[in-house]
Order: structure tokens, then sequence, then C-alpha cells
């Protein structure tokens, strides 16, 4: 199992394919193996596509100590580190956009492109939202993240039509469950993430992909509107919206999310 360790904590990696370096960072509290089931396939053809486990998920260490955003981007630049890779797009989705940020604003020594999609520059609450307690409490942990997952991530027609794929998804999102301890640090490091001093000072090449339909809220602004402050902030940001998509685009939608990438990434 390919790991390295850095202050002490073993960190999970993957490698697939040859080329220019594309690094995929999960949402909140979510291992790697999520991208295996469509941009790992449609990626590794043309790129040196490059997995990780954030501390605290999957086949990482879980250590009971407080995380940060900060935290799992320099594990994720040790990562590219160890394995020699620079000029690296990273494409973080959800919190992993976070992450991709602080990358590309501590890192940028790796990291040549930034695809930030559905992450936030900054959160109004720190704090687990009461919400997100509320509902953790009522519906048990496992419940929460299924119905959480498929209300945030899929249109209701979509979870109609192809409740298969649904499934599928969910198959392998809930296969490697972290503990609950290690899910509620997850939040707290996303809820504390603040870039809203910095975000101007990214100037390499960078994509806000969002969903058209990502309106949905546990604290004061969704993720659609803050794909808005993220264009506005970072200069020169390219900016697609996905028409008809909630959060679950890359599993929902490939086509159209790769496909946006990809014009990204030609220019």
């Amino acid at each position: 199992m390919p790991t390295i360790e850095r202050q002490g904590i073993r960190l999970y990696y993957e490698t697939h394919g040859a080329g220019r370096p594309l690094l995929f960072l999960s949402e909140t509290a979510c291992h790697c193996d999520v991208w295996k089931l469509h941009q790992v396939p449609a990626f590794s053809r043309d790129h040196r596509v490059i997995l990780c486990d954030y501390r605290g998920t999957g086949r990482s260490d879980w250590p009971s100590e407080p995380y940060s955003v900060k935290d799992f981007a320099d594990d994720a630049a040790a990562v590219l580190e160890h394995l020699g890779a620079r000029d690296a797009v990273v494409c973080g989705h959800s919190m992993g956009g976070s992450v991709a940020q602080v990358m590309a604003l501590d890192h940028s020594d790796r990291v040549s492109a930034l695809i930030c999609a559905s992450g936030r520059g900054f959160n109004p609450h720190q704090g687990i939202p009461l919400r997100i307690a509320r509902e953790m409490v009522e519906w048990g942990y496992q419940r929460y993240l299924r119905d959480h997952g498929i209300t945030v991530g899929f249109t209701e027609e979509f979870v109609k039509r192809y409740p298969h794929r649904v499934e599928g998804y969910l198959a392998v999102r809930m296969a490697r469950l972290n503990p609950v301890e290690q899910y509620f640090r997850h939040v707290i490091a996303r809820q504390q993430h603040d870039l809203k001093e910095r975000l101007k000072e990214i100037r390499m090449p960078t994509l806000i992909l969002v969903g058209e339909e990502e309106h949905n809220v546990t604290s004061d602004t969704s993720l659609r509107q803050a794909a808005d402050v993220l264009a506005a902030e970072i200069p020169g940001a390219a900016f697609v919206e996905l028409k008809g998509e909630r959060h679950s685009y890359f599993f929902v939608n490939p086509d159209a999310a790769h496909a946006a990438m990809r014009r990204f990434l030609a220019d």
C-alpha cells in the first residue's frame, strides 16, 4: 500500500497513467476512491492522475487531533513532492476546492493550474453548523451522510430515473467510512477555512466550476453563491456553471464536467 509519512501520520496515495500531473481532492471527509468511478478512466489516458486520502479518511491514518485545511494542503503537497510532480493541475471538489486554493497559494512551485469545483474561499461561521449537528443526532451518522448526499448531490428527477447510479456512487462513498469523530474534525477544519484576504493573490490559471442548482445551504451562503465570490476575487478566473446540476456533477454528468476541464486546460 503506497504511503508517505508526514508529522507522524501515514498518508495513502495512488497514481494512474502518465503525462502532466493532475491531482484530485475530494469533498469533506471523503476518501479518494470516488474519483475512480469516472475521473481516473477519463484522464489517466493523457495525465498522471494522482489521488490521496486526507488524514482522517480512507487508508490514511485517523489521528484524534485537530485538523485544518492547511494540513490537508500541506499533506497533498508532500505527496506531490514525494512523487517528484511539478506543473500539476489541482482539481478540488467542495472542501477539496478550499484545499486546492491553499495549495495554489502556499505550494505554487508544485501547482500550475487550479480547478476549484464548488469550493469556498471562506465560511461565514466557524464550528459545526447547527443543522448538521441536529440531523446527525436525529438520523444517525450513516443515514445523515446518505440522505444528505442524495439531497445535496442529485436532483429529484435524476434519483427517480437513475436510482442504480445513485446507489452505485453511494456504495463507493460509504465503503470506507471514517469514524464520526474524524468526520466532525473535517467539518470543523472546513468551517475554519478563510482566504478572503488572500484570494486576489492567486495568479495561476483558475477555473471555477459549479452546478446551477447548488443552492442547498448549511450556513448563510450556498455553494452557488460562493462560486460567484471566487470568480470575482481570483484575478482572471474562468467560470463555468453546469446547467441543471447539483453538487455531485462529477458523478452525475462527468462528460460535461470533463469537457469544461479540458477546454480550460487547452487554453
